[in-house]
């Protein structure tokens, strides 16, 4: 009768003492302490040197008397650390050069003159003739491009009922405006402080100070507004940006609609003079010394001309097409164990962990380049574990084989009953080559959610299907593609429930209809 006692105490011993071991595995290496354990003695014949001759991906690099690189291998290194460094500054500063490429395209292609200028995407959203990151066509939105160095202190008077966000130059989260914001949904007025202001500032402001001068402002028309020119002159009406010190002042309010819009970073050396013009005119203090020193390196340095020489140029824009086709690889071929949100489907995530791109205090670079190569706005809404508030985005580029999602094939994906969703649900088509809107021919792209009350099967669940061609009887749950593209998908739940943050509603994987 003593024996089962006794084996349960000895099992709980072994399990304790093999925490402790598993323990301290995991904490040797952050508490040695090399006054015990630097190892034996070395001398100067225990020194491994690099060899005279290395070969490398980018030749053979040779060195005279042992370490003295030659002519011709000084000049394979030179040119490789350059095209290193172009790569890796390409690939650190996309979030800055994407809000970059957002606000100067909005000046140049709307034809804003002020801040108080305001863009109206009604129909609902975009068309594929304006290029935003995974911009989307289910719900209307306004934009606006503030420059603080310009206007100094800046009023954004938003009207009850928004979701929206305000991002910084580095295309970090500044505050988010309505349901999820500190209005609440009320509305207010929200006043941005350029970097270094000390002045005082009146009350009755939600008051946001911002660490770049450019900033991009960000809201989706979430109550009743309508579309086409009618949501235009809602935003008119209702939606103010305008200096602190002059009051309103007026704004052109423009229907975008079929303007077209080029907002994308640069892939090629043109980059590059993207990126010096961010560093002339935004603080030091934004970006930090180790990316500015990369920077440095290519001759991009605050208050200096910008020059380079010809065999720079072709650096720099042999440096944006790697960093471009590594992002390409990072977003449609993620070797990230946690990319999928359910382990056995092959929808994944565009935010890996959270949305400062950070976990114990280390950048995840790669989580980042996941994000801002593929979409655009930082808000930690765009995660939500709060059933019901914010919103959630899953992407898909395989089809339940794991091939890429073709344009010129059919697929079926089913849509289970009761979407997790408080708001609602839709998935749109998009290009990945410009990670915007797909154009299936027209400048119509069409997007599928429950909002447009698409056909359901007996028991709730609705099939939509993706192909160049309708089949038969399904034209009202069919999305467009272009057979000449791939394509990928996002599926958004706006207002997420537990369903969703549980995990315990499913969706399905793409199927090729035969």
């Amino acid at each position: 009768m003593k024996i089962k006692p006794l084996l349960m105490f000895a099992v709980a011993g072994l399990m304790v003492t093999g925490l402790a071991v598993s323990v301290h595995a995991e904490t040797e290496a952050q508490t040695q302490n090399l006054f015990m354990s630097a190892g034996k003695k070395q001398t100067n014949k225990d020194f491994k040197p690099a060899p005279d001759k290395i070969e490398t991906n980018f030749g053979t690099l040779k060195f005279d008397l042992e370490a003295y690189p030659t002519e011709e291998t000084v000049k394979k290194i030179y040119h490789e650390m350059d095209l290193q460094r172009a790569t890796q500054a390409y690939m650190d500063f996309m979030p800055a050069l994407s809000v970059y490429g957002i606000i100067k395209g909005q000046i140049r292609d709307f034809g804003f003159k002020t801040s108080s200028d305001i863009g109206v995407h009604p129909s609902p959203g975009l068309t594929p003739t304006e290029l935003y990151l995974t911009g989307n066509n289910s719900t209307v939105y306004a934009v606006a491009s503030l420059d603080l160095k310009v206007d100094g202190p800046t009023v954004v008077e938003a009207p009850p009922g928004m979701l929206g966000t305000v991002n910084d130059a580095a295309f970090k989260f500044l505050t988010d405006i309505g349901v999820v914001g500190p209005d609440k949904g009320k509305g207010g007025k929200f006043l941005f402080l350029p970097p270094g202001f000390d002045g005082t500032t009146p009350d009755g402001y939600f008051v946001i100070k911002s660490p770049s001068y450019r900033i991009w402002a960000m809201l989706r028309g979430w109550g009743d507004v309508g579309v086409g020119d009618k949501a235009t002159e809602w935003f008119k009406e209702n939606l103010k940006v305008y200096p602190l010190a002059t009051g309103p002042r007026q704004g052109k309010y423009t229907n975008t609609a079929g303007t077209g819009l080029n907002s994308l970073a640069a892939e090629d050396g043109s980059a590059f003079e993207m990126l010096n013009e961010i560093i002339q005119y935004e603080p030091k203090e934004l970006f930090g010394p180790e990316q500015l020193g990369r920077l440095a390196t290519l001759g991009i340095i605050q208050g200096k001309p910008f020059n380079p020489d010809k065999r720079m140029k072709r650096i720099l824009d042999q440096g944006a097409k790697q960093g471009a086709a590594m992002s390409r690889a990072i977003v449609f071929a993620s070797r990230d164990p946690e990319i999928r949100y359910w382990p056995k489907r092959h929808w994944e995530k565009m935010f890996l962990h959270n949305t400062t791109f950070e976990r114990d205090g280390v950048a995840d670079i790669d989580a980042r380049t996941l994000w801002h190569y593929a979409a655009i706005v930082v808000s930690p809404a765009l995660i939500s574990t709060t059933p019901g508030a914010g919103t959630a985005y899953l992407t898909c580029i395989r089809d339940n084989k794991g091939a890429y999602l073709d344009g010129s094939k059919t697929y079926k994906l089913r849509v289970g009953a009761k979407p997790p969703v408080k708001n609602f649900w839709a998935v749109t088509a998009y290009d990945p080559t410009t990670r915007s809107l797909l154009d299936p021919g027209k400048h119509k792209n069409v997007s599928i959610g429950s909002r447009e009350k698409p056909v359901a099967n007996a028991d709730g669940s609705v099939d939509v299907f993706f192909g160049p061609k309708a089949p038969q009887g399904k034209e009202k749950n069919w999305v467009p593609t272009n057979p000449d593209k791939g394509f990928f998908l996002v599926f958004r739940f706006y207002g997420p429930t537990e369903g969703y943050i549980e995990k315990t509603w499913v969706l399905n994987d793409l199927e090729l209809v035969e």
